[in-house]
């Protein structure tokens, strides 16, 4: 029995690190993509009015392809990671897979991800967005079937934006000091 709850939390941690590493290695892609862009477009002079542009522009580009880190699991509840090793989040009480919208509430709280790898250590199936969400993750058995449901996909996108709204006003702000100093 303690053999078998070990290996849930190896396979839990694998989980989140893989997770982790697919939507920073596509974030930093497109990030990448987007300030090269930028740059072609707008150029690096400082006489050129479009100066400020060049440095908000792919800071704001890079926080709306973060949003996509909140959503990872809003495809039928699971991340790639999880499709790959075979887990899936669902509703805590009713046991359907999860919605997006709830995935997305639950992913809100992976900006504290060190917190969350030590909390799921002690608790693999509920991590802290999991009690706010109200969702756990299961093991796949690949009987639970979803539709999935675009509108949801959507107004769970622009959820996760909202929840970086404040860091893009203060990297905004702190873009705007700099410009000028």
């Amino acid at each position: 029995m303690d053999k078998e709850k070990n290996i849930k939390v190896v396979l839990r941690l694998v989980s989140m690190l893989l997770d982790h590493i697919i939507m920073t290695f596509v974030i930093m892609i497109c990030a990448l993509i987007s300030f090269g862009i930028t740059y072609l477009v707008f150029g690096t002079s400082p006489e050129s009015e479009y100066h400020k542009l060049l440095a908000i522009m792919p800071l704001i580009l890079f926080f709306l392809l973060f949003s996509i880190y909140f959503n990872k699991d809003g495809i039928k509840g699971k991340s790639p990671a999880k499709r790959f090793l075979g887990f899936v989040v669902v509703d805590n009480k009713t046991g359907v897979i999860a919605n997006p919208i709830k995935t997305v509430l639950r992913n809100s709280t992976l900006i504290i991800w060190p917190i969350e790898v030590i909390v799921s250590i002690f608790s693999p199936s509920r991590r802290i967005g999991d009690y706010i969400a109200g969702t756990k993750l299961i093991e796949d058995d690949k009987t639970l079937k979803a539709d999935l449901e675009v509108s949801k996909l959507i107004a769970s996108y622009f959820i996760g934006i909202l929840f970086l709204l404040p860091l893009i006003g203060i990297q905004m702000l702190i873009v705007g000091f700099t410009a000028y100093s």
